[in-house]
């Protein structure tokens, strides 16, 4: 399956903007127009990378990460925040504590934007990998064991025939 990436932005202009942008990676995209919807997506997908604007109504994006980083699901899910309104340095810093691990100013570089995204979707995907070939790796530990086990039976069999008569 194709990575997924959550865009959260309570613009619909920005949506379409981010929606034209990444249509340019290989990832699926879920859109989410506030926090709460955000929230719910996590629930339901997971994702390679979380874009979320800062200023949104009811709950801010900082709130959000809060709320994403305090669960299993999500909690090591990377999360850019893209803003127009809190680019300050002290904002940055909330950014960064609350979970994000990008902070981008709009208006929006295509390119360092992007650059950004492709690299957080190859961690992703080098992270399934990862998760695949340890599955395996497990899967094949428990036939060895299975394996090792019948052999050790077939050895006490073979040990105790050898040195019991059947006859006696």
């Amino acid at each position: 399956p194709r990575p997924k990436i959550l865009v959260v932005d309570d613009t619909p202009a920005n949506l379409l903007v981010m929606r034209k942008l990444l249509a340019k990676v290989d990832a699926e995209l879920v859109e989410a127009a506030n926090g709460n919807a955000a929230l719910a997506a996590s629930l339901d997908h997971e994702f390679a990378l979380i874009l979320m604007d800062v200023q949104m109504p009811d709950m801010d994006g900082f709130e959000v990460a809060e709320f994403l980083s305090q669960e299993e699901r999500s909690r090591n899910t990377p999360i850019i925040f893209v803003t127009a309104a809190y680019a300050d340095d002290m904002n940055k810093i909330k950014g960064y504590g609350s979970g994000g691990v990008d902070y981008i100013i709009k208006p929006i570089n295509d390119t360092i934007l992007l650059s950004k995204v492709r690299v957080f979707l190859e961690l992703y995907r080098g992270k399934q990998q990862l998760r695949q070939l340890l599955a395996e790796l497990d899967q094949r530990n428990r036939q060895l064991e299975t394996e090792i086990a019948e052999r050790q039976r077939l050895e006490e069999l073979a040990r105790h025939q050898a040195t019991h008569d059947p006859l006696t």
